[in-house]
């Protein structure tokens, strides 16, 4: 279907808010597991939008996409080099044993959207104000309704749930500088060795249009996190790159230490599951949010179309996620110290396997083993 087809129909089997990774995950993975499903996308922008985001998409999002049938990248975006900057200086890099890739987000998006159009959503473009059971602005009506419209989701505001605040809501500006000649192809980030809580770090991420996405990222609950000084900070951490002129644009990042309840069942009116950003579901060590955000629209669209939707996604989230979950809002708070930040990357520099970790658990949904929490220990000096 076309966008704009969605006629005159109300009644829907799935009606998705946000049509960004997770909610056109979601409209495929539901139109796959009930070929002929009804499935209607709902977003206040038209294809083809700017998201804020670093744009970097990780060999995880890329499998995920796989499974559901979708391409999204292609060979040229391909970044193989990762560099991590501890923030007293300590550097480890290495080529990954999977490809990574750097997509702007205008582009990565309306590839999946256009995915799940030819799968057979269809689209409307329209700026959702409200949510009641299974009726989205009045009008749109579905057994089920997911959230996947970002950080302020209105959906979830609609069942409750209160917005990320504080140490679980990270801030960030982000823009595109031209590459310098003759920098090499890698995925840079650089933690800031002012610390102030949380992320705080700087990033590069080189596309294939002769641009780099550049940014900077810190706790909402710093002292200092004013957009002056998120600009300062990125001028200080990236001086090899020539930020004159460059359009900063800010975003919020509700990290995955504080999570709404991922799915609400209604009686008489259906149940409504939240996704990606909606659902907090941003990695607090690395602000890594797509692979999550598709691999969750995969699962609430596919259980939407069963049998107990909301029992059925919350289940499948917390096998996928739990444990990482658990884990990383556990050790959140040891990372404002930088010998913590500077040990784990002067193990990763001097220890492939410990690189490898690093990878799996800031970009992916694997968490740290005892092992390797004693490999970190035996690198503290």
């Amino acid at each position: 279907m076309t966008a704009g087809s969605a006629g005159g129909r109300t009644d829907w089997d799935l009606v998705v808010v946000g049509a960004g990774p997770a909610g056109s995950a979601a409209a495929i993975a539901a139109l796959r597991a009930k070929p002929g499903a009804r499935v209607l996308i709902l977003d206040r922008a038209p294809i083809g939008r700017d998201k804020v985001c670093g744009d970097g998409i990780a060999p995880h999002a890329v499998a995920e996409l796989a499974d559901l049938g979708v391409d999204a990248v292609r060979p040229e975006e391909n970044v193989a080099l990762v560099r991590l900057v501890g923030p007293g200086g300590t550097d480890a890099g290495a080529l990954t044993s999977s490809p990574g890739y750097v997509v702007p987000r205008a582009e990565f998006d309306e590839r999946i959207l256009r995915a799940a159009l030819a799968a057979g959503a269809e689209f409307e473009q329209e700026r959702v104000t409200a949510v009641a059971g299974g009726t989205v602005n009045g009008r749109w009506s579905a057994p089920v309704v997911i959230g996947a419209d970002g950080s302020n989701s209105v959906v979830r505001r609609a069942i409750g749930e209160p917005a990320n605040r504080g140490r679980a809501l990270a801030v960030a500006i982000r823009g595109y500088a031209p590459t310098p000649a003759g920098r090499p192809a890698e995925l840079s980030i650089r933690w800031d060795s002012q610390r102030a809580g949380g992320l705080c770090y700087a990033w590069a991420f080189p596309t294939a249009h002769g641009t780099t996405n550049v940014g900077y990222g810190m706790s909402s609950a710093a002292p200092l996190h004013s957009r002056a000084h998120l600009e300062q900070r990125l001028h200080e951490l990236l001086p090899e790159y020539d930020l004159a002129g460059v359009a900063l644009t800010g975003h919020t990042l509700p990290l995955t230490v504080s999570r709404p309840r991922p799915a609400v069942s209604t009686a008489g009116a259906g149940a409504v599951l939240l996704v990606g950003d909606a659902a907090s579901l941003i990695n607090p060590f690395t602000g890594e949010g797509i692979y999550s955000a598709i691999a969750s629209g995969a699962m609430a669209g596919a259980a939407a179309v069963g049998d107990a939707p909301g029992p059925t996604y919350a289940r499948a989230l917390a096998y996928r996620f739990a444990r990482q979950h658990r884990q990383t809002t556990a050790l959140y708070r040891i990372i404002d110290f930088p010998v913590v930040l500077n040990t784990v990357i002067r193990a990763a520099a001097r220890d492939r396997r410990m690189f490898d970790r690093l990878l799996e658990v800031g970009l992916g949904d694997a968490a740290f083993t005892v092992a390797d929490l004693a490999r970190f220990g035996r690198h503290a000096f």
